[in-house]
């Protein structure tokens, strides 16, 4: 039977090549079977492209492609929120090195390009992790090595959140930094730490910072156990301190160049501001947080505590790390370390102040203990460890162990609070036999051989782990979806081409806007490479989204806007030309005439869009909206107002209610209903009728509730559409023929409180008078760039030039070619004060301190080279003056070397 093994994987090993390859193969595989398990294209017709990943970083990812191809500039972007400061996105999203891979992959097909470049990601991260262990085990690299890099590829926190591919990074770099803070360590070898370390704040400085807190304490534990005892001196300590501290400043300079610069814009996001919390209680208990090493433990990605489950066969080791004897190697020194680490994490993930602290001085939204990776590195070091000495220990100790993981999930099935059932406490409770029995085994085992039982661990540790990770991500599916593949990027060259060739032409600015519905993905303009406004980001301007809020337009008040809730006048102050129908909808408003249409996709117009710049009243400086008045009709007419037009848009309208369930009576004022919620969390509906509004006017109906719904629009009795709403959005009835206009919006979730309705109707008078003032004086676009825009305005009178785009502290505006002061509306979007008569504009874009940061940058890679040929130096004098130091042996003569007779 040993031979028979023995040839079966000298015939593996041959294939392979190195045991490295099995390490990478066996994780990306499984990965890509899983995916295809799921019916992920080109397997079936759904992508990974799940939670933030559909409407965030794969549009990001469509942005990068189109950037490099057409070597265009990664600092900004019009296509999201009017105007991005798209570098931050880029630094925050996209910044991975593995994503230049997305140019060999065409637009429609990136989606399949994420799916792979994730399984690449777990390949890379178990070779790694191979690497760094082998390296604390005189480089061995067998098939033990192999498992256990692959049970920290394919940990819980990875089979969970795989979708967060901006974070991965640090995910797959971890075990090779602490692989060059070793090096760094014992052989005083600069390069791969502060090459690994560099890459991986650069590529996400947010999972960067994770690695940077980690390290601090591991670099103590990491020196205090692997030097030999007498070499740990206070010397030795602060020499390799001094190392540590100067490896990782030369990394962080190194990442300025994209750090710097997403720091300062981060300063006016949501993601910065909260107050520092001082809080000691803890949010969990320690006999839940061990259910979540479960096999197959349940993904909390919403809420509930860290995900941290890398393989049973870890989870029976670590207590035997704390049993270790003395002649394990195994010092208390380790168990003190490496104890504390363990603790600190796990205190890290209960306590709010620690939680704080871990993501960057914020509170996340959603998404909890992002960190919980390096807990799954330190729980698999620690198990590596034990299993080369297990024969050290007792098969009382071992059978313990694995009987007292039985009993606990007997208990756990009983009296555990978490979210792990049947499903996982069954698999786990299998594999504890499993795995218990292997360990014996190999404990009990007389033979001098191990092949037998490498292969044995082998097969049991990879089976369990594709089990976890087939459970794992199947459960992600099911709970927060995988989208279908058609949709995404859909006639994508149809409406790209069409939106750029219109630009300029008759009926059409030089700089105009589009559209597109269904909106069904937040970045969505960033996938057809299109001029729009809808934008969903971490690092958007606060103050821009919370200022479009003012004006009916679906909006998270943080990081978040999108098109829903777009009216005639909103589109038209903002430039918004063309609307793309991606494939039949009835989101889009009813009240646009179609202009084009080819195949399944069709382009309504709005010919009195205005350009992406006109001369308005400087009282628009001084208008700042009330966030106390939910009224956004009455602010809009405020707003159009203080841009010097002395008529109103809106007019209010009075309507009926026809029926309400679940809201009390409502308080009616002529145009607003007041409904008050009877059973929050409960599904609620109401439906209101405007009978007299004038003949040829548009309806508008904005509901100020925090929940989406669904709504239902009739004109008399006949039913025109229905469609799904989302929170605090405006919702266009249609065109008032004089048959009733009726909406019907039904709720299956409610909030406690008061549900807002306004109901008003466009002021075809006001509005008109609005467009041929506002387009009299208007920017004549010249020529615009990803960072750039210049043209002509004529101003009748001293004034002010309203720019439709988000203000940023890196634009520079000039003037007739002289530098000019660029003015924040309140703090969201531009103006300049011009005098009377023609003037040239010019606007420029480049982050605030990249400058600077490229400076650094450089100053860290000379850095890096000055103190890796130092390091170099000394270490050729040390091996050079150690040859000197050795006696040279004296010569025996030959005869007493053969005869041993003098």
């Amino acid at each position: 039977m040993r031979r028979v093994l023995g040839k079966i994987f000298s015939k593996i090993i041959s294939v392979l090549g190195d045991a490295r390859i099995l390490s990478f193969l066996f994780p990306f595989l499984t990965m890509i079977l899983v995916f295809s398990f799921l019916q992920v294209y080109p397997v079936g017709d759904r992508t990974m492209l799940t939670v933030d990943l559909y409407h965030q970083y794969m549009p990001f990812i469509y942005e990068l492609r189109h950037k490099i191809l057409e070597g265009r500039s990664l600092f900004y972007t019009w296509n999201t929120g009017l105007g991005t400061e798209y570098y931050a996105a880029f630094s925050n999203y996209a910044a991975s090195p593995l994503n230049i891979l997305c140019i060999f992959f065409p637009y429609k097909t990136l989606p399949v390009f994420v799916a792979f470049v994730t399984s690449l990601r777990a390949g890379l991260a178990s070779l790694f992790m191979g690497m760094f262990l082998s390296k604390s085990d005189e480089k061995r690299y067998d098939f033990v090595t192999v498992v256990f890099g692959c049970s920290y590829a394919l940990c819980g926190w990875f089979l969970s959140d795989f979708w967060n591919i901006m974070w991965c990074d640090a995910y797959v770099l971890l075990p090779l930094i602490a692989l060059g803070l070793r090096k760094l360590m014992l052989e005083r070898k600069y390069l791969l730490y502060v090459l690994s370390l560099g890459i991986c704040i650069a590529s996400n400085f947010y999972s960067g910072y994770f690695i940077c807190l980690f390290l601090v304490m591991y670099s103590v534990v990491l020196f205090l156990t692997i030097n030999e005892r007498q070499a740990i001196t206070i010397k030795s300590f602060f020499a390799a301190a001094g190392r540590f501290v100067l490896g990782s400043a030369i990394a962080g300079m190194i990442s300025a160049v994209t750090v710097l610069p997403t720091y300062l814009i981060l300063q006016h996001s949501s993601a910065t501001g909260d107050e520092f919390p001082v809080d000691f209680s803890l949010t969990g208990n320690l006999f839940d947080f061990l259910g979540r090493l479960m096999v197959s433990a349940n993904p909390n990605i919403r809420d509930g505590m860290a995900n941290v489950a890398c393989s049973v066969i870890v989870v029976l080791l670590i207590p035997l790390f704390f049993m270790a004897p003395a002649e394990t190697g195994i010092r208390l020194r380790h168990k003190i370390g490496y104890g504390f680490l363990i603790f600190f994490m796990y205190l890290s993930f209960t306590n709010r102040t620690l939680n704080f602290i871990w993501h960057g001085f914020h509170f996340p939204n959603q998404i909890p203990y992002r960190q919980s990776f390096i807990m799954c590195f330190l729980l698999v070091s620690m198990a590596f460890s034990v299993i080369r000495v297990l024969k050290s220990y007792t098969v009382n100790q071992i059978v313990g162990v694995a009987a007292g993981a039985g009993i606990f999930l007997v208990l756990y099935e009983k009296f555990g609070t978490g979210n792990e059932g049947y499903q996982q406490i069954s698999l786990t409770l299998l594999f504890v036999i499993i795995q218990g029995s292997v360990l014996h085994a190999i404990k009990a085992a007389k033979r001098k051989s191990t092949l037998f039982y490498e292969v044995l661990i082998t097969i049991t540790f990879m089976a369990e782990l594709f089990t976890a990770a087939m459970f794992t991500v199947s459960r992600v599916a099911e709970h927060e979806g995988f989208p279908g593949y058609d949709y995404y990027g859909k006639n994508r060259d149809v409406i790209h081409n069409y939106a750029l060739q219109v630009e300029g032409d008759e009926g059409h600015n030089t700089f105009e806007r589009t559209e597109l519905f269904p909106n069904n993905i937040c970045c969505i303009q960033s996938v057809y490479d299109v001029k729009g406004m809808s934008t969903f980001s971490s690092t958007a301007r606060e103050s821009f989204v919370k200022y479009m809020r003012n004006f009916g337009f679906h909006n998270n008040g943080i990081n978040g806007l999108r098109n829903a809730g777009i009216t005639r006048v909103t589109a038209t102050l903002l430039g918004v030309r063309n609307f793309a129908l991606i494939e039949n909808t009835y989101t889009v408003p009813r009240i646009f005439e179609e202009e084009y249409a080819v195949e399944s996709v069709s382009f309504l117009g709005n010919p009195d869009a205005l350009p992406v710049g006109y001369m308005v009243s400087p009282d628009v400086l001084d208008y700042v909206p009330d966030d106390n008045i939910h009224d956004v009709f009455y602010k809009t007419n405020m707003l159009v107002r203080s841009m010097g037009i002395e008529d109103d848009v809106y007019l209010p309208v009075d309507a009926t209610c026809e029926f309400t369930n679940n809201l009390q009576a409502p308080e009616i004022f002529g145009c607003l209903f007041n409904f008050n919620v009877m059973n929050p969390g409960t599904a609620a509906s109401f439906k209101v009728t405007v009978s007299d509004a004038t003949i040829g006017s548009d309806v508008y109906v904005y509901i100020y509730s925090p929940k989406p719904g669904t709504a239902t629009i009739n004109e008399g009795d006949l039913q025109i559409c229905s469609f799904e709403t989302r929170s605090y959005q405006t919702v266009c009835l249609g065109t008032y023929t004089g048959e009733p206009l009726s909406l019907t919006m039904n709720y299956s979730d409610t909030n406690s409180g008061v549900m807002n309705c306004y109901v008003y109707e466009l002021n075809r008078p006001g509005y008109d008078r609005m467009v041929e003032e506002l387009s009299d004086e208007g920017l004549q676009v010249t020529s615009y760039d990803d960072t750039s825009i210049e043209g002509t305005v004529t101003a009748k009178e001293d004034g002010l030039l309203f720019l439709t785009i988000p203000y940023a502290e890196g634009f520079k505006l000039t003037v007739d070619g002289s530098e000019a002061e660029l003015l924040p509306v309140q703090d969201a979007l531009c103006a300049v004060k011009l005098d009377k008569g023609t003037h040239e504009i010019k606007l420029q874009y480049v982050p605030a301190g990249f400058k600077e940061a490229v400076i650094i940058s450089f100053a860290g890679l000379a850095s890096l080279a000055v103190v890796s040929a130092v390091s170099l130096m000394l270490e050729k004098k040390r091996k050079a003056k150690a040859e000197l130091a050795v006696v040279p042996a004296q010569e025996v003569p030959e005869k007493e070397i053969t005869d041993g007779k003098s």
